[in-house]
C-alpha cells in the first residue's frame, strides 16, 4: 500500500511556538508558584492537553478558578484584553502564547473598530479566537458571520472592516466577502487568514485528489483540522476524521492501493507517523 503524507502536516508556527513557551514556563516556575493555569484548552488537541496537565498545567474554564500568585498562560487561540484585566488584578502573572497570526486579526479589528468601521468578523461564533477578537472591537459596533446567510441580517452602513478568523478557508472567506459587498459603501477588508494554513488546506486538497482514501488526524474540537476534513471531503468522499491512531478502522483499507494522510496545525507530527505506521503494517 502506498502512503502519502501531506507536505504541510503538523504543528504550526503559532502551535509550535505557544507549546514552547508552555514548557518554559514549567520549567522556570512549577517549584516557585502553586498552580499554572490555562483558561480553556492551550490547543485545541486532547493528548497534548492532558500530557501537558500531567506536567503539572491546570485547565480551568472560569476565571473564577484562577488563584492569587499563580500564572496564567494565555492560549495561543488568544483571550479578552477586559477578562485579562481582571485576572491580572487579583495577582496573576500573565504569560501570553496567542499566535502571532492572531494578535494581528485583533489589532486589524481594534484599528478598524477606531476609524469608524461596523467591524465583521468572519468566523465561528463559539470559536475562542473569535470570542477573543470581539473584545478588541470598540463600542460593540460589530456582527460576527459563519455563512452568508448571517449577512442578511445586517443592515446597510457607511464603514464596513472585515477580518477573519486566522483558520477559515478562502473558499469560504471569498463567498460570504462577496455578499457583505451588497451591504456598505466604503469596505475594508483585512484578509487574516494566517498563510501557513492556506499551505496546509492547499496540500491537503492537492493529495486527496490523487489518492483512494485520505485519512485527516487532529482534534474533533480543532477548527482548522476539522476545515481540512471538508476540503478533502469535496475532493474525495472517502475521507476519515479521527484523533490519534486508535480512530482507525481497519475495514476502511481493504483493498485500498494509495492512502493519503494530513493532520491539523494542532497534531503533533508523532500522531500523524504514528497513524502512518500501523497503515504500513496492513
Amino acid at each position: 500500500m502506498d502512503i502519502e503524507i501531506a507536505k504541510y502536516s503538523g504543528y504550526c508556527f503559532g502551535v509550535k511556538r505557544a507549546l514552547d513557551i508552555a514548557e518554559e514556563t514549567l520549567n522556570k516556575y512549577k517549584k516557585k508558584v502553586n498552580k499554572i493555569y490555562t483558561l480553556g484548552q492551550i490547543i485545541h488537541n486532547r493528548g497534548v492537553v492532558e500530557g501537558l496537565s500531567k506536567k503539572g498545567i491546570t485547565v480551568v474554564n472560569s476565571e473564577e478558578n484562577i488563584t492569587p500568585g499563580s500564572i496564567l498562560i494565555v492560549r495561543s487561540h488568544g483571550m479578552s484584553p477586559v477578562v485579562l484585566k481582571r485576572i491580572r488584578a487579583k495577582k496573576v502573572k500573565i504569560v501570553d502564547t496567542t499566535c502571532p497570526f492572531v494578535k494581528k486579526a485583533q489589532d486589524k479589528a481594534n484599528f478598524l473598530s477606531r476609524s469608524g468601521y461596523f467591524v465583521i468578523i468572519i468566523g465561528n461564533k463559539e470559536h475562542p479566537e473569535v470570542i477573543g477578537i470581539k473584545e478588541h472591537i470598540e463600542n460593540n459596533n460589530f456582527a460576527v458571520v459563519e455563512d452568508i446567510k448571517d449577512v442578511k441580517n445586517i443592515g446597510k452602513k457607511e464603514k464596513i472592516g472585515i477580518v477573519v478568523q486566522t483558520t477559515q478557508t478562502s473558499k469560504k472567506f471569498k463567498s460570504i466577502v462577496s455578499k457583505i459587498l451588497e451591504k456598505g459603501k466604503e469596505i475594508l477588508v483585512e484578509n487574516t487568514i494566517c498563510s501557513t494554513t492556506v499551505n496546509r488546506q492547499n496540500s491537503t486538497r492537492e493529495l486527496a485528489k490523487r489518492v483512494d482514501v485520505m485519512i485527516i488526524v487532529g482534534g474533533k474540537n480543532s477548527a482548522n483540522t476539522t476545515y481540512l476534513a471538508e476540503i478533502s471531503k469535496n475532493c474525495n468522499t472517502i475521507t476519515y476524521h479521527i484523533e490519534n491512531y486508535k480512530g482507525i478502522n481497519l475495514s476502511w483499507l481493504r483493498g485500498i492501493k494509495k492512502v493519503g494522510i494530513s493532520g491539523g496545525a494542532s497534531t503533533p507530527e508523532k500522531d500523524i507517523l504514528k497513524v502512518k505506521k500501523l497503515i504500513e503494517k496492513l
